[in-house]
């Protein structure tokens, strides 16, 4: 079973070029951004009204679900919470995410379990995670080659939630994205659902 979670996180980073377009220079951020849209799909501006997509009723909210003190304790700006992926929810998945200078912390709340994480041929360098919770693991996807990105799934009972760590390119890496994103699990524990 596969699916792809390296398109959403794409329009995030899709996202931060575009407005940031200094960090790695406008010439290397335009190519940068043709890059994203021939691989991940970037678009500019959606119209219309969300619209909750089909397979995520029931989901954890981690939007709703976990306190700003608590989001601002981890070292993200509460100002950048995104509700989906530029504001547009995803089937299958709650998606809550917040930047910091260096990187985005996202919350990733689905139906998928571990055992699918596991499946997946877009996962790789999965290993056991219980510092964070039994059965937690820790995995990275494979189109990841300048390892900027790190994921914590931790087991739930609808599924999984994700705790998902991207350094942003062209940003030097305060900590290794693993380590962070495996710290930032731990301290999120208390807020998951059981």
């Amino acid at each position: 079973m596969s699916w792809n979670r390296s398109a959403l996180g794409s329009v995030q980073y899709c996202e931060r070029v575009v407005n940031e377009g200094s960090a790695v220079g406008v010439r290397g951020a335009v190519v940068l951004v043709a890059a994203a849209l021939l691989v991940g799909g970037c678009a500019s501006t959606v119209e219309g009204h969300a619209v909750r997509p089909d397979g995520a009723d029931g989901l954890f909210d981690p939007c709703s679900a976990i306190p700003d003190d608590v989001v601002s304790s981890l070292g993200v700006d509460v100002g950048t919470e995104d509700n989906g992926v530029l504001g547009v929810r995803q089937a299958e998945f709650e998606i809550c995410s917040w930047e910091s200078d260096w990187y985005a912390l996202g919350v990733w709340s689905t139906f998928h379990t571990l055992d699918d994480v596991r499946r997946n041929p877009k996962d790789t360098d999965i290993r056991d995670a219980p510092m964070v919770a039994p059965g937690a693991v820790i995995f990275r996807e494979v189109t990841d080659v300048q390892r900027n990105l790190c994921m914590v799934a931790i087991p739930v009972v609808q599924g999984a939630v994700f705790v998902r760590v991207d350094a942003f390119l062209g940003e030097r890496h305060q900590e290794e994205v693993c380590a962070l994103a495996t710290r930032q699990a731990i301290a999120l524990l208390a807020y998951l659902p059981k």
